[in-house]
């Protein structure tokens, strides 16, 4: 059956103006051009359609859905178990954010009491999922499973106090990276010290292999880029990994 551009519009539930959008751009052409000038889609058109409307509802580029669906089935099967995987921890993700929201309104309303230790064990875990959902996939690449299985347990069994240290030495570490120091200062020095002992709290055991394989991630992802650079200021995320490449020997 061929489909014109608004029968296809409101079966697939996007406007016309998408679908012209999408055809323009040689996301989906259609099937043919009609003597009256109304596109025609057909089978093939509306399965295209079909993963282009399930790569959007997963946040993916148009760029990226245009390279998607030149990949071979092999490759689409592939990229669609990454991105699989991504939702369970990005739902793993908002369960535990839920279940915390849920039982601190069950609190502030008196219908039960939660103890400070829970409160600070639901909170750590919560960061957990957080970081498995926004950077599980690249430190996967670098590190192996058992390093990073005893990294989130190192984490999960940080005491309040041991927790409330390591903020402080980010702080510190923050408040360093907004001077700019030079590369061979004693303040550059502190900072790559207090990043280790930063790191210290995660990490089951240190090689500075590890910590400047951690660097070169931080460079070549723009989401641990921003997080330097927007709590201490433009260039901090590059500075920092300076100061580890230099300090970081074996």
């Amino acid at each position: 059956m061929a489909y014109q551009i608004k029968q296809l519009a409101k079966l697939a539930g996007v406007s016309v103006r998408t679908l012209r959008y999408y055809d323009e751009i040689g996301l989906l052409p259609p099937a043919y051009t009609g003597e009256n000038g109304y596109r025609y889609y057909e089978t093939a058109q509306v399965d295209q359609l079909q993963q282009i409307c399930l790569y959007r509802e997963m946040a993916v580029p148009l760029a990226d859905i245009k390279q998607l669906l030149a990949q071979s089935p092999a490759e689409v099967v592939t990229a669609l178990q990454v991105q699989y995987q991504r939702l369970l921890a990005q739902r793993q993700q908002l369960d535990g954010l839920l279940a915390l929201v849920q039982t601190t309104i069950k609190t502030q309303q008196g219908g039960t009491n939660m103890s400070d230790s829970e409160k600070f064990n639901a909170f750590k875990q919560q960061k957990l999922t957080e970081n498995d959902a926004n950077f599980g996939e690249e430190l996967t690449e670098k590190y192996d499973a058992q390093t990073l299985k005893e990294s989130r347990q190192r984490f999960a069994n940080l005491s309040e106090a041991d927790y409330q240290a390591m903020q402080a030495t980010e702080a510190q570490l923050l408040t360093d990276l907004k001077t700019k120091p030079a590369l061979a200062s004693p303040i550059a020095r502190r900072i790559y010290q207090n990043h280790k002992k930063w790191l210290s709290y995660n990490w089951p055991t240190y090689t500075a292999a590890m910590h400047r394989n951690l660097a070169a991630m931080y460079q070549a992802d723009d989401r641990f880029q921003s997080y330097y650079d927007d709590r201490a200021g433009q260039g901090a995320t590059a500075l920092l990994c300076q100061i580890i490449t230099h300090y970081a020997q074996d």
